[in-house]
């Protein structure tokens, strides 16, 4: 299918919900995933612009990994700026960032195979590796943490290990914030402290009992003990969202073909691996994977044999293959009516060194927004 398919399934949804709906998507492509960002703001707003005066109900259908969480702050505060109630459509994943979105709509419709997640921001930590000899290896090491896993660490140490005495609960408070850094552990406590006020006013939006909007908040960034947990539609009931399942409303299937046709787009479930994409050319994989054979006799002296394929090898040169055409669909905002894509075009290059290696590099030639001027594009 294409943008004109997937235009007339929206158009499915608005009249079964008697409301317009906007469709925000980042990919989750292996190799070119994307978040949630600002620069998407505008094309919201745009969407917004393109609704008019139809009704003050509106749905935003949402599958994304996360991101900035301020993004879902200012996108439901754009849409609370115009509309009464806001619901959010989930056909499949919305975690992190996206799950705060869902908290700031008065319902969440979810596909069976749908899923929410913690909020609770983590930190990326990144780090030269130094070899054994103390200088750097050129690689880079990163550590993935929250305020959360200090205080797991010291709960650990006390209660698993026995650790009680304070001198020792010290030294090894040191060392941890010695690993990871004082001023980053202050940043992810900071982090934890953004994703609960961010959830209780997001939740304050619709909710008028305050508490359990602090509950809701506080157990979507620490009740689940990994930042990657699939809260289901029960959890979710349970944590006390108005969760509606899309079957009841006749959207199951309509919200799944949206999801798996931006998929498709997306190509999701290919991996983005540029080499590979030199290999799927015919011309490309001829050039780079055939070398000449050289029978090297059997009863040479090992030292000879040696000489010869080092002589055979520096011979080989340098076979280069450039300029191959790339472009990734990162990020989409559609409906019916208007929609916006952020796309990365490129070049990928190949070599295959005399050593028979051969070293990928790609070269981005157009990153950024566009507004498709044909809506039937596919």
């Amino acid at each position: 299918m294409g943008f004109a398919e997937r235009a007339a399934l929206y158009s499915i949804i608005e009249e079964r919900r008697s409301r317009p709906v906007i469709a925000y998507v980042t990919s989750s492509r292996p190799g070119a995933q994307a978040q949630m960002a600002s620069d998407v703001i505008p094309h919201i707003a745009e969407q917004v612009l393109c609704i008019g005066d139809q009704g003050d109900a509106v749905d935003l259908l949402v599958v994304s990994n996360g991101g900035d969480p301020t993004v879902a702050w200012r996108t439901i505060s754009i849409l609370r700026e115009r509309f009464t109630t806001v619901g959010v459509l989930l056909p499949f994943s919305a975690y992190s960032a996206a799950t705060l979105l869902a908290l700031g709509a008065n319902e969440v419709v979810m596909h069976p195979f749908a899923n929410l997640g913690p909020v609770d921001i983590q930190l990326v930590q990144r780090r030269r590796v130094s070899g054994p000899d103390g200088h750097p290896t050129g690689e880079i090491e990163e550590t993935v943490f929250g305020s959360e896993d200090v205080r797991h660490f010291l709960e650990f140490l006390r209660n698993d290990v026995g650790i009680t005495d304070q001198v020792p609960l010290e030294r090894a408070f040191e060392l941890a914030i010695r690993d990871v850094g004082a001023i980053a552990v202050g940043s992810a406590k900071r982090g934890t402290n953004l994703a609960l006020s961010m959830g209780e006013k997001l939740l304050g939006l619709h909710m008028d009992d305050k508490n359990q909007a602090k509950a809701i908040a506080e157990s979507f960034n620490s009740a689940f003990f990994h930042h990657g947990y699939p809260v289901g539609r029960r959890e979710a009931a349970d944590a006390g969202l108005k969760v509606v399942k899309a079957e009841s409303l006749g959207l199951a299937d309509t919200l799944w073909a949206v999801w798996k046709d931006v998929a498709a787009e997306m190509q999701v479930d290919v991996p983005f691996d540029p080499l590979i994409e030199v290999m799927k050319d015919e011309e490309s994989r001829e050039r780079l994977t055939t070398v000449p054979t050289v029978d090297i006799p059997a009863d040479l002296p090992p030292g000879v044999a040696q000489q010869v394929y080092q002589s055979v090898v520096s011979q080989l040169g340098v076979t280069e293959r450039r300029g191959m055409d790339y472009e990734l669909l990162l990020v989409t905002v559609e409906s019916p009516r208007c929609r916006s894509e952020f796309r990365e075009t490129g070049k990928i290059n190949a070599v295959r060194l005399p050593g028979m290696n051969l070293q990928v590099t790609t070269i981005r030639t157009g990153v950024g927004w566009e507004a498709p001027a044909d809506a039937d594009k596919d």
